[in-house]
C-alpha cells in the first residue's frame, strides 16, 4: 500500500468513527475507480470472518451522498463499490470461509435500490463473465443475483457498448432496455458451458429468477441437457430445480423433458450384460424413486404440475415408459389424482391388449398400420420387477390399478372379451408377484380378496383364482392371515355354493395342516348346518363334500405315514358331519347324496378304503329301511318315500341308489381289500334290484299308466313323485349295469336293454301325462328325469359310438396301458347289443347333450375336460361316419345311425347339437382352440380329471401340427354338412346343427391364423379357409330347401371365411411386422376389398333380385342372368333371416373401421409436437391409413347401396337395413370428426369418394325407402278394416313397432346431421369446398308428422283390439324455402 493510499484510508476510517457517512461519500466521489477497487480490496483482504468495516464504511458513505440529494454521484461510488466486491467474491468465493462472502452479499442486497443502471449493469455481467470463466455461480451470491437480475429488467433504455455485456464484436454503441439485457443474460448463461459440479447452483439461481414463458422453456431445455454429463447421484437435485422452475410455466414441457431423458437412460441400460452396467442399471432404479417422491412432493405443493403430467400422459398415452408409467402410479397416491390416474393407466393397459388384437386380426388394414410403441403388460412387469428396489413407493397404488382392473373387466364393457381376459390374468400375475416380494402389501391383497368374496362382486371369482395361486406358491405366507380368513367364514351363509366351494377349495391346503383354522371352519360348517333355513344348508353342504374331496386327494397321494393318519383323523371327523346331514330333510339329503355321487366318480375317492367303509355302512343301514323281501315284485318300498299326507318326497330314493350303485362298484375295484365282502354283499342286493325292476310292470308301484299325473290334484303329486321315484331307480340300476364289467365285457348285456325299456315305458306315460295348472307338460323329455353322471355315459358312448381309427390303429394315442386296442375290441364288441338299439343311443347322447347344456346361473356345470370328451365321442363316433365322400349318392352309414324316427330326433342330429353345445360351452371358458386336437388327435391327458387348476392347457404341439389338425376338422365337418345336405330335405337339421360348429371353428381358426407367425401354418389356414369361403358360397346358388337357419348357417360360414378370399400373398406378410415403409399409393386396395366381399356382393345381388320379384316389382323384367343362382331359396322367409345375418356382420366390419380410424389420431397436433423435427413417418403412415379406410368404407357403401335399391319382402328387413345405414353414417362422422383433430392429414381423393356416394347417393334411396315403407303402411286397403278376431291385421302396425320405428328414424335423421355437421367443420378447416357433396335437404324431410301420430297411438292404448296405424312422413314438404 503506497504512502496516498495509506493516508486515504487514515483519513476515511477517521470519518467513518466519527459517523461522518457524507463526507466518506464526497471524499469517495472525488476518487478514481481504481483507487477504490484497491482499497475494498485490501479491506476483504484483511478481514476474516464478515464484511470489512473499511468496506461497510464506503457503503454508507455512497448510500449517505445519494440520500443527500446527490443521486447520481452516490449511486456511482456506490456502484463502484458494489462491483469491487462482487469482483473479490468472484475470485475469492472457493475459500472456505463462505459465511463472509455471504455476509458481504446480504450487504449488497440492501443498497441494491440505490444503484444506478450503469452499476447494475456491470455487476450483472460481471458475473456472467465469471459463469463463463470458471462453469460455476458464486454461491454467497444466491440470493442477490436474483434481485440483481429482476431489478436489471426494470431499467429503461440504456446507451451501452459490446464491451459493457462481455461481448467481443466491435465497441458499437447501442440503446438496450434493461428487458432485452436481461433477456441477453440468461440466454448467454444457457450458452455456456456448465461445470457439472457446479450445475445444481447455476439451476437454483436461474430458477429464482421472475422469467417469462419463452425464457422458462430456454432454462428448462438447457437443465434438461446438462442432465446428460452428470453423475446419477446428483440427477434428483437436478430435477428438483426443474420442478420448482416449472412453477413459472411450460409445466408439460418440463414434466415431458424429465420423461424422455429417464426413457433414454432406460434404453441405454436395459440390456444391461457386464456387472458394472447392472450395478448402474440399480443405481439408476434408486435415483428414479428419489425424483419420483420430489414429483409427487412438487405435485402436492402446486396441483398444476399433477393436471399437466396427467395431460402428457394422455397425449403421449401410446408411447408411456416404464418410468413415466411409475410417476403416473406415484401420482395416483394423492387423493385428488387418485380416481384419474388409475382410470387412465386401466384404459391404457386395456386399448394396448385390445389394440393389439384388433392390429393384427385385421388383414385387410394391417400393412398401414405402425408398430405400437409400448406394451401395458411389459409396463406392469416392468414396474412389479423394479419395485423390489428403488420404486416400492409404487407399490400400494400397482396393487390399486391391478384390482380395480380385475373389478373392471368382470363387468362389461366396450372391449373385446380377449383384452379383459389378457388384461386380467396379467393383473394377477401382477399381484401375486407383488405378494410374494413385499410384506407391507400382503395384508391390504388378503382383505381386497376377502371383500370381494364376502359380498360377491362380479369379479370375485377371480380373486379367489388369485388365493387359490397365493396359498398355492406360500401356504405358510398366507397362513399368518387365517384370522382374516376365518372371519370372512362368518358370511357363508350368504354366499352361493359355488363361491363356498372355490373359497373352501382355495384354502384347502391351510385346513390339511392348520389345526385352528381347520377347526374353526369345521365349526362355522357344523353351524350352518343345523341352525340355517335350506339354502344355507345346500351351501354349506357343498363346502364340506369340497373339504371331503380335498382330503381324499391328498391321502391319495404318497407322503409320509405319520401325515397321512392325520389327515385320515381329519376325513373321518368330516364323514361323521357329513352322516348327520343324512338325517335332514329330504332336500338335504337329495342334495347330499348328488354330491356324493359326484364325489365317487373321482378316481381318487374310489381307490380310499377309509372313505368307502366309512360310506358303505352308512348306506347298507339306510338301504334296509326300504328293501322289500323277495315276496314283492318292487325291490323298494317306495309307500314309505312318499308323504301319505301331503304327497311330498320325504325319501330321494332315487339319487340314493344311483350313489349306492357307484360305491358298490368302487368297492368291487378294491382288489385285495379287507371290503371284499362288502362288496359282494351289495353286489348280490344288486343284482336282486335289477332283476326285480326288469320284471316289474307300473301296476307293481301302484301306478298306473291312465292315472292322474297332474300336478294340480292331490292323487297326481302323488302319482307324479312315485313315478319319478321308480324312474330314478331304474335308472340307477341301468348305471350300475353299464359299469359292471367281467372278463372285459359287460356281465349281462341283455338286462341292460330290459331295464332300459321300462325306463323308456313309465318316462313316456310320465311325460305325456304329467301337466300343470295351465294343461301344459312339464316334462320335455326322458333325459330330463335320468339322474345318470356324464362319467358313465362317455364310457358307455366310446363303445357303442366307437371311433374308427382307435379299432384299426394299435398305435393310437388312446390306445395306452391297460386300455389298449384289445381292450377296445373286445369291450366294443361286448356292447354290440346296446349299439344296436337306436333308442338307447340315442338316450345316451340325450344326457349328455343335457349334461354339457345344465347350468348353475350363468356356468357351465360340467368340467372342461369332459366337454373335450362328449366333442371327440361326437364327432368321430356319429358326424364322422357322413364325412366319407358315397359314390351312389346315398350316405354309407351304420345301421343305428341309419335309422331314423318319426318322431324322435335321429343319432345325427342329436350328435351335432351336442358338439354345437360343447364348442359354445368352450368358447366362453376361452378353449376353443382346444376343441380340433381333442376331436383330431385325443390324447388321456385331456380327458382324465385335473382339479387343481381347474382348467387344462393343449398339449404343446408344433404350430403347423395344430394348423393340420384344425384343418382336418373344418374339412371334415365341411364334407359332413356337404353330404348331408345331399341327402336334402331329409337330414336339413343335422346340416344346420354341422354347420353351426363349422362357423364357431372357422372363426377360431381365422383368429388363430392371423396370430400364427408360422408360414407353413398360416399356409394351411389359408388354404382351409379359402375352400370353404367358395364352398359356402357355392351352396347359396344350390338347390337347397327353403330353410331360414340353414341358410342363415350357411351366411355366416361364408362371412366368417370371406377375409381368406384374398390373395394368398396378403397372409404372407409377417403379422407382427408393423413397422410401415410408406405404401405406393396405386396399391390395389380395390382389388382386395373386390376379392375379400365379391362373394357377398353376389350374394346381395341375389338377395335383392329375389325381393323385387317377391314384391312384384318389375315384373315383366326379365332380370335373370345366366349366372344368376337359383332364387328359389330366397323367400319372404328366409330374406329376413340372411338380412339380420348381413347386418350383424356389416356392424362388425364398421366396428372395425370405426378402430382403424382411431389410429390416425397419433397424428394429432398435441401428437405431432413431440416427434422429432423431420419425424414425418407417422404423417405419412396416417395418410395412407385414410385413403384405405375411406376406400373400405366404400366398399361396403357399395353393397349397402343394393340393399337400399330393393323394397323388402318384410318391414323387419327393411328395418335391418336402415339400421345399417345408421351404423355406416356413425362410423363416417366418427372419421370425419377425426380428420378434426388431424390437421395434418388432407382430404383426399377417396374422402370424397366415400362423402359423395354416402351423404348423397345412399341418403337419396334411404329417404326413398323408407317413405315406400311408410306410406305403403298408411295407405294399405286392410288398415281401415279392423278385425276384431286379430289383434293386428297384415296391413296395420303395432304400438310397439311404431315406437320402434320412430327411434329408427328419428336417430337415422340425427345422425346425418351430425355428419354434415362435422364434413362442414372438415371443409372450414382445410378451406376445401365439401357442401355440393350433401343433399342437405334429404335430411329435413324425414320430419315426422306428431299431430297424425298421436290419434293412432292414443287409440291402440284404449282399444287394444282395433288395429294400430304407425307413423307419417312428409314426402317431401310443399313449399319449404
Amino acid at each position: 500500500m503506497t504512502g496516498e493510499d495509506s493516508e486515504l484510508t487514515t483519513q476515511l476510517a477517521a470519518l467513518g468513527r466519527k459517523k461522518a457517512y457524507f463526507e466518506v461519500g464526497k471524499l469517495l466521489s472525488e476518487q478514481d475507480d481504481d483507487a477504490v477497487y484497491k482499497l475494498v480490496e485490501d479491506d476483504l483482504s484483511s478481514t476474516d470472518t464478515g464484511i470489512g468495516s473499511l468496506t461497510l464504511t464506503l457503503i454508507k458513505g455512497g448510500s449517505a451522498l445519494a440520500e443527500s440529494g446527490q443521486t447520481l454521484s452516490g449511486s456511482t461510488v456506490l456502484g463502484t463499490v458494489c462491483s469491487a466486491c462482487v469482483g473479490q467474491i468472484c475470485e475469492d468465493s472457493a475459500d472456505p470461509e463462505t459465511q463472509k462472502w455471504t455476509t458481504i452479499s446480504d450487504t449488497l442486497l440492501q443498497v441494491l435500490p440505490q444503484l444506478g443502471p450503469r452499476s447494475i449493469i456491470d455487476i450483472a455481467f460481471r458475473i456472467l463473465a465469471e459463469l463463463k470463466t470458471s462453469g460455476a455461480l458464486p454461491t454467497p451470491l444466491a440470493g442477490f443475483l436474483p434481485m440483481l437480475l429482476d431489478t436489471m429488467g426494470t431499467i429503461g433504455a440504456v446507451e451501452i457498448t459490446s464491451e459493457d455485456v462481455g461481448a467481443a464484436e466491435d465497441d458499437v454503441r447501442v440503446t438496450r432496455t434493461g428487458s432485452e439485457l436481461k433477456a441477453y443474460w440468461i440466454e448467454s448463461a444457457c450458452t455456456y458451458k456448465w461445470h457439472a459440479q457446479a450445475s445444481v447452483r447455476v439451476c437454483a439461481l436461474l430458477r429464482e429468477l421472475v422469467l417469462t414463458e419463452a425464457q422458462v422453456e430456454r432454462v428448462s431445455a438447457r437443465i434438461q441437457r446438462q442432465m446428460e454429463c452428470m453423475e446419477l447421484t446428483e440427477l434428483p437435485a437436478m430435477v428438483y430445480q426443474l420442478l420448482l422452475l416449472s412453477r413459472s410455466g411450460s409445466k408439460r414441457e418440463i414434466v415431458g423433458g424429465i420423461f424422455t431423458f429417464f426413457d433414454n437412460m432406460e434404453k441405454q441400460l436395459k440390456d444391461a450384460r457386464s456387472d458394472n452396467e447392472r450395478k448402474r442399471w440399480r443405481e439408476l432404479g434408486d435415483i428414479e424413486g428419489t425424483i419420483m417422491l420430489h414429483i409427487s412432493y412438487g405435485i402436492k405443493q402446486d396441483f398444476e404440475l399433477g393436471d399437466a403430467l396427467i395431460g402428457f400422459a394422455k397425449d403421449t398415452s401410446d408411447s408411456l415408459s416404464s418410468f413415466s408409467f411409475a410417476c403416473l402410479l406415484s401420482l395416483a397416491r394423492i387423493h385428488r389424482f387418485e380416481d384419474t390416474v388409475t382410470t387412465l393407466l386401466r384404459t391404457q393397459l386395456l386399448r394396448s391388449m385390445h389394440d393389439e388384437e384388433m392390429r393384427v386380426g385385421m388383414v385387410w388394414v394391417r400393412p398401414y398400420l405402425l408398430e405400437s410403441r409400448s406394451d401395458a403388460r411389459e409396463l406392469l412387469y416392468a414396474v412389479v420387477e423394479r419395485s423390489s428396489y428403488g420404486w416400492d413407493q409404487v407399490t400400494q397404488s400397482l396393487i390399486q390399478l391391478c384390482i380395480t382392473t380385475v373389478d373392471y373387466t368382470a363387468r362389461r364393457n366396450t372391449y373385446s372379451p380377449v383384452a379383459c381376459e389378457q388384461a386380467r390374468q396379467t393383473c394377477i400375475r401382477v399381484l401375486q408377484t407383488a405378494f410374494t416380494t413385499h410384506e407391507f402389501v400382503r395384508g391390504e391383497i388378503v382383505d381386497q380378496i376377502l371383500s370381494r368374496v364376502v359380498f360377491q362382486t362380479e369379479s370375485h371369482m377371480h380373486f379367489l383364482d388369485l388365493l387359490q395361486l397365493l396359498v398355492a406358491n406360500d401356504v405358510d405366507v398366507v397362513r399368518t392371515y387365517s384370522a382374516k380368513i376365518i372371519d370372512s367364514l362368518d358370511s357363508i351363509s350368504v354366499m352361493s355354493s359355488r363361491t363356498l366351494e372355490g373359497l373352501v377349495r382355495a384354502v384347502a391346503p391351510m385346513f390339511l395342516d392348520d389345526v385352528q383354522f381347520r377347526s374353526s371352519l369345521v365349526l362355522v360348517l357344523r353351524k350352518i348346518l343345523f341352525a340355517r333355513g335350506v339354502d344355507e344348508r345346500r351351501v354349506a353342504l357343498s363346502g364340506l363334500f369340497v373339504l371331503i374331496s380335498c382330503v381324499a386327494q391328498s391321502l391319495d397321494w404318497e407322503g409320509e405315514r405319520r401325515q397321512n393318519n392325520v389327515r385320515l383323523a381329519v376325513l373321518l371327523e368330516v364323514l361323521g358331519l357329513l352322516r348327520r346331514c343324512l338325517t335332514q330333510q329330504p332336500e338335504i339329503r337329495k342334495a347330499a347324496y348328488e354330491q356324493l355321487s359326484m364325489l365317487l366318480d373321482e378316481p381318487f375317492a374310489r381307490r380310499n378304503a377309509a372313505l368307502l367303509s366309512t360310506l358303505h355302512g352308512i348306506f347298507r343301514t339306510e338301504f334296509a329301511k326300504y328293501q322289500t323281501d323277495c315276496s314283492h315284485d318292487s325291490p323298494i318300498n317306495f309307500q314309505l318315500c312318499v308323504s301319505p299326507i301331503t304327497h311330498k318326497v320325504v325319501m330321494p330314493v332315487a339319487s340314493f341308489m344311483q350313489c349306492f350303485a357307484k360305491l358298490t362298484l368302487a368297492l368291487d375295484e378294491l382288489d385285495g381289500s379287507a371290503l371284499v365282502s362288502s362288496g359282494s354283499e351289495s353286489a348280490s342286493i344288486w343284482t336282486d334290484v335289477c332283476t326285480r325292476f326288469s320284471r316289474a310292470q307300473m301296476e307293481d308301484f301302484e301306478l298306473d299308466a291312465n292315472g292322474d299325473f297332474a300336478l294340480d290334484s292331490p292323487s297326481g303329486v302323488r302319482n307324479n313323485n312315485t313315478a319319478r321315484l321308480v324312474i330314478g331307480c331304474i335308472d340307477a340300476a341301468i348305471e350300475y349295469e353299464l359299469c359292471s364289467t367281467h372278463d372285459m365285457v359287460a356281465s349281462n348285456p341283455a338286462m341292460v336293454i330290459e331295464l332300459f325299456s321300462k325306463f323308456q315305458r313309465f318316462s313316456d306315460v310320465l311325460c305325456t301325462r304329467c301337466v300343470d295348472e295351465r294343461k301344459k307338460r312339464v316334462i320335455g323329455a326322458a333325459s330330463d328325469l335320468s339322474h345318470m353322471s356324464l362319467t358313465t355315459v362317455l364310457k358307455v358312448l366310446e363303445l357303442v359310438l366307437s371311433d374308427p381309427r382307435r379299432m384299426d390303429n394299435p398305435d393310437h394315442a388312446l390306445n395306452c396301458g391297460p386300455c389298449d386296442r384289445t381292450w377296445f375290441v373286445a369291450h366294443v364288441n361286448g356292447a354290440s347289443l346296446w349299439a344296436a338299439n337306436t333308442a338307447f343311443v340315442r338316450h345316451l347322447l340325450e344326457i349328455a347333450l343335457a349334461r354339457v347344456t345344465e347350468r348353475t346361473g350363468s356356468v357351465c356345470v360340467e368340467p372342461t375336460h369332459k366337454v373335450l370328451h362328449v366333442a371327440y365321442v361326437a364327432y368321430s363316433g356319429a358326424l364322422a361316419a357322413c364325412a366319407r365322400p358315397c359314390e351312389s349318392g346315398i350316405l354309407d352309414l351304420p345301421t343305428n345311425l341309419a335309422k331314423r324316427s318319426a318322431k324322435a330326433r335321429s343319432i345325427l342330429y342329436v350328435a351335432a347339437e351336442t358338439l354345437v353345445a360343447c364348442t359354445n360351452v368352450l368358447q366362453s371358458r376361452g378353449q376353443l382352440h382346444m376343441l380340433h386336437v381333442a376331436v383330431m388327435r385325443p390324447q388321456p391327458m385331456l380327458f382324465a380329471p385335473n382339479v387343481n387348476p381347474p382348467t387344462i392347457d393343449p398339449p404343446t404341439i408344433d404350430p403347423l401340427l395344430d394348423a393340420q389338425y384344425a384343418s382336418a376338422l373344418i374339412t371334415g365337418l365341411r364334407n359332413t354338412s356337404e353330404q348331408m345336405l345331399a341327402q336334402k330335405p331329409v337330414m336339413a337339421r343335422e346340416a344346420t346343427s354341422t354347420l353351426t360348429s363349422l362357423h364357431a371353428t372357422c372363426v377360431q381358426l381365422a383368429h388363430t391364423g392371423y396370430f400364427c407367425t408360422n408360414a407353413g401354418a398360416r399356409a394351411v389356414i389359408y388354404k382351409t379357409l379359402n375352400e370353404t369361403a367358395r364352398w359356402a358360397f357355392s351352396l347359396v346358388g344350390g338347390e337347397l330347401p327353403g330353410d331360414a337357419s340353414l341358410l342363415r348357417n350357411i351366411t355366416l360360414v361364408l362371412t366368417a371365411c370371406q377375409p381368406f378370399l384374398q390373395p394368398e400373398t396378403v397372409f404372407a406378410r409377417p403379422p407382427l411386422q408393423l413397422t410401415l415403409s410408406v405404401p405406393d399409393v396405386s396399391m390395389p386396395d380395390v382389388r382386395m376389398d373386390d376379392y375379400e366381399l365379391g362373394t357377398l356382393s353376389r350374394l346381395i345381388s341375389s338377395i335383392c333380385t329375389a325381393s323385387r320379384l317377391l314384391t312384384n316389382i318389375d315384373p315383366d323384367s326379365n332380370e335373370t342372368d345366366e349366372d344368376e343362382p337359383n332364387l328359389g331359396v330366397f323367400t319372404a322367409r328366409t330374406i329376413p333371416a340372411l338380412i339380420t345375418v348381413l347386418a350383424a356382420w356389416f356392424k362388425a366390419e364398421l366396428h372395425d373401421l370405426d378402430w382403424a380410424s382411431t389410429q390416425l389420431r397419433r397424428t394429432s397436433t398435441q401428437d405431432l409436437a413431440m416427434r422429432p423435427e423431420g419425424d414425418s413417418e407417422d404423417l405419412h403412415a396416417s395418410i395412407q391409413l385414410e385413403r384405405r379406410v375411406c376406400k373400405r368404407i366404400h366398399a361396403l357403401s357399395q353393397l349397402l347401396l343394393q340393399l337400399l335399391s330393393t323394397a323388402m319382402p318384410t318391414p323387419g328387413a327393411t328395418d335391418q337395413v336402415i339400421r345399417v345405414f345408421h351404423d355406416l353414417h356413425r362410423t363416417f362422422a366418427h372419421l370425419t370428426r377425426i380428420k378434426l383433430q388431424c390437421v395434418q392429414v388432407p382430404i383426399t381423393e377417396s374422402y370424397i369418394d366415400c362423402l359423395s356416394l354416402i351423404c348423397s347417393t345412399l341418403n337419396t334411396h334411404a329417404h326413398s325407402m323408407i317413405i315406400d315403407k311408410y306410406g305403403a303402411l298408411v295407405g294399405s286397403a286392410d288398415a281401415e278394416k279392423p278385425n276384431k278376431k286379430a289383434k293386428l291385421t297384415s296391413g296395420s302396425v303395432g304400438k310397439a313397432r311404431v315406437l320402434r320405428n320412430s327411434a329408427v328414424v328419428s336417430s337415422l335423421v340425427y345422425q346425418m346431421e351430425l355428419t354434415e355437421k362435422y364434413v362442414g367443420q372438415v371443409a372450414a378447416r382445410h378451406k376445401t369446398p365439401l357442401a355440393h357433396y350433401l343433399k342437405r335437404s334429404l335430411a329435413r324431410d324425414f320430419r315426422i308428422e306428431r299431430d297424425r301420430l298421436h290419434d293412432p297411438l292414443q287409440d291402440m292404448g284404449n282399444s287394444p283390439d282395433e288395429p294400430g296405424d304407425t307413423m307419417l312422413l312428409d314426402s317431401p314438404p310443399p313449399d319449404t324455402d
